[in-house]
């Protein structure tokens, strides 16, 4: 069975509360309870990619992008890294040098 939980959780924020959502059936159940008048293609994309996660035929992270990119875009994201390595303290280094 394909694992759901998301590598990294993706922290949004409603009236000034904030939610971390681990996995693709808890961002589903997010999406469920986004007001009907707010959803738009974005929506449509984030809820279709969560239940082709559950399906398996799409992976928990390719989920986990659209989700953020329906977050992002609603204007509930509460934090700016959208991978989950952003804030990890990684150098890219060209021939031994760190850049």
């Amino acid at each position: 069975m394909t694992s759901l939980a998301f590598p990294a959780p993706v922290q949004v924020k409603t009236s000034d509360v904030r939610h971390d959502i681990n996995s693709v059936r808890e961002a589903l159940v997010f999406l469920n309870q986004w007001p009907k008048g707010r959803r738009g293609p974005v929506y449509s994309c984030a809820v279709r990619s969560c239940n082709a996660a559950i399906a398996g035929q799409m992976t928990a992270e390719q989920a986990r992008q659209a989700f953020v990119s329906f977050a992002r875009i609603a204007g509930v994201l509460a934090r700016s890294d959208f991978s989950p390595l952003a804030g990890a303290d990684q150098k890219l280094s060209v021939s031994g040098r760190s850049l």
